[in-house]
């Protein structure tokens, strides 16, 4: 299936950001695993011809060298099997820990799906603070991007491929972060 960008996740960050696109003809798709608290954005997005694959995650892609760097060519999906969701730009936008866009174990802190590059700090000893209310180390830790919000693996950026919301390290507002992803990919696409 081809779209015009596909973006991973269904709530706020990654629908704002697909809401942007379509208003300016964009044809999108979003994999999207759980409930969103923002239903708004999804029935707007759907409203606006999104097609939205609910119940469902990205369990992986395709990553070449296309001479010019490196991108995604296409992810798969746990529930469509054997079908490729295809595009010329991706919006990664999975969230922290609660929605499973980053893992932690004891060795270290992880992006599942594709095994983007991850800033944090320490160790889990020192990922969180005893007062609950207080600010939390892990809430700053995230996937690591360029200037233009496109994630890294091993250091590379890949060129198609855009992180937005709180998948991103650093302490982000969720919608301005959709509105630069969507404003990057609409420069790229004129």
């Amino acid at each position: 299936m081809k779209f015009d960008v596909v973006i991973i996740g269904g709530g706020l960050a990654g629908l704002t950001a697909g809401v942007e696109l379509q208003k300016k003809g964009l044809r999108c798709a979003a994999v999207a695993e759980g409930l969103t608290l923002n239903e708004c954005p999804r029935e707007e997005f759907i409203k606006l011809g999104g097609t939205l694959f609910p119940g469902d995650s990205v369990i992986g892609g395709h990553i070449v060298d296309d001479g010019d760097g490196k991108s995604l060519e296409w992810v798969e999906t746990r529930n469509l099997v054997g079908t490729r969701l295809e595009a010329p730009y991706y919006i990664l936008s999975t969230g922290k820990f609660f929605s499973r866009g980053l893992v932690s174990n004891m060795e270290g802190i992880t992006e599942p799906v594709f095994g983007c590059d991850v800033e944090y700090a320490g160790g889990p000893s020192e990922w969180t603070v005893q007062e609950f209310f207080d600010d939390q180390p892990f809430e700053k830790f995230g996937v690591t991007t360029d200037a233009e919000s496109r994630v890294k693996i091993g250091g590379k950026v890949i060129g198609n491929l855009y992180a937005a919301g709180e998948i991103l390290a650093g302490r982000q507002d969720i919608v301005t972060t959709a509105q630069k992803v969507a404003e990057q990919i609409i420069g790229r696409k004129k």
